[in-house]
């Protein structure tokens, strides 16, 4: 899987989710990125889910419009889904 733009930020947002707790402040943020290993282990665990929820995507029933687009294509729409449920809330 290549790294363009939409995955990297996926990533980061899952990352961010597994990282710092819900109700999490600035300082659960400053210990997650202090902690190298941890830092490299949520990293590698985020890149993993970004791979599998665009697998999941493309492999969907029919009608599927993102079966044949590229990885890159699809981090984007759900990107743009999760923004657009969060203008939501």
């Amino acid at each position: 899987m290549t790294h363009g733009p939409n995955l990297k930020k996926l990533a980061v947002r899952k990352m961010t989710i597994m990282a710092i707790p819900k109700d999490g402040t600035a300082r659960d943020a400053l210990d997650f990125l202090r902690d190298a290993q941890r830092l490299k282990e949520t990293a590698k665990k985020a890149t993993e889910w970004v791979a599998l929820a665009v697998a999941a995507v493309r492999e969907a029933g029919d009608p599927n419009p993102w079966r044949d687009a590229d990885d890159e294509t699809i981090a984007g729409e759900i990107l743009r889904r999760i923004e657009e449920r969060e203008a939501k809330e």
